[in-house]
């Protein structure tokens, strides 16, 4: 079989292409295996943490004992949001605070109401869980 030179050129780019996404998929995969070192994120301060420590302890359990704890923790972080209008000392913290918040409201629906979407009550698991280890919400 005898190829003409356009077809030596489109083998050339379709063998490019592949190159091409198994670099990108490579460095997108160390990305985010160095993104998600937790020494490589300061840890948060403001003592929202803890109430927010306190209601992930909480996040498999009933209505009625976490809903206390989130009314706590909204609380904390509206008290943070006012403290950080007089005083901007880490406006990061306060997006964190609000990100894994976010986190444990998805995982707690993940745990009422499981979705039928493959890996996605580890991706939570995995999030609230460095969340609570480096009071940062890392996988920005």
């Amino acid at each position: 079989m005898h190829f003409r030179p356009r077809q030596y050129i489109l083998i050339a780019v379709i063998v490019g292409l592949g190159a091409f996404n198994y670099v990108r998929r490579h460095r997108a995969q160390q990305q985010l295996a160095s993104s998600a070192n937790p020494r490589a994120v300061a840890r948060g301060v403001a003592p929202a943490w803890a109430v927010f420590d306190a209601a992930s302890v909480l996040r498999d359990g009933s209505d009625e004992q976490f809903q206390p704890a989130l009314k706590a923790l909204n609380d904390s972080i509206d008290g943070v949001n006012s403290a950080a209008v007089r005083s901007p000392t880490n406006p990061g913290e306060m997006t964190d605070l609000h990100g894994c918040r976010t986190w444990l409201l998805f995982y707690r629906q993940e745990h009422l109401h499981p979705s039928s979407r493959a890996g996605w009550l580890t991706q939570l698991q995995d999030h609230v869980a460095s969340c609570v280890a480096n009071h940062a919400d890392i996988a920005q």
